[in-house]
């Protein structure tokens, strides 16, 4: 191997190392702890603008009912900074995954929506993912 790609090589190596380490950075800052709301009957603040509210809407000609998912309640948004946002949101019919969204900083604000066959659905969970405060779920009989 000459001097030149001897440089090269040891260059990408370099790149390589340097986003391992980036990655490895944003991950450690990812907040996966599932988290409970102290009194599920009376959010404070924050409990509220972590929470997910699912609303169902109606259904199409094909079948398909339209459920938004938001996150935040009580007029109170989840923020979408370059420090603090929602990185997905799920859906869960019966306990049976049907939808995910993943969301980036500043670009995405914390709301999705999924248009699913609820037929014989008792149960709709949302859960959304906060890069500093964790996992939230939310439940609504149907």
């Amino acid at each position: 191997m000459n001097r030149r790609e001897a440089i090269k090589v040891a260059g990408v190596a370099a790149m390589m190392v340097a986003v391992s380490a980036e990655a490895k950075m944003a991950v450690e800052h990812m907040n996966r702890m599932e988290m409970k709301p102290k009194d599920p009957a009376k959010l404070d603040k924050g409990e509220l603008k972590h929470t997910p509210l699912i609303t169902v809407k109606g259904k199409d000609a094909k079948g398909y009912t339209f459920v938004e998912i938001t996150i935040g309640q009580g007029g109170i948004m989840h923020p979408s900074t370059a420090d603090h946002w929602i990185d997905f949101i799920e859906l869960y019919a019966n306990g049976k995954l049907v939808g995910k969204s993943t969301l980036e900083p500043e670009i995405s604000r914390g709301a999705a929506s999924f248009s699913v066959k609820l037929d014989s659905v008792k149960e709709l969970k949302a859960r959304a993912g906060c890069n500093l405060h964790g996992i939230w779920t939310s439940t609504v009989k149907v």
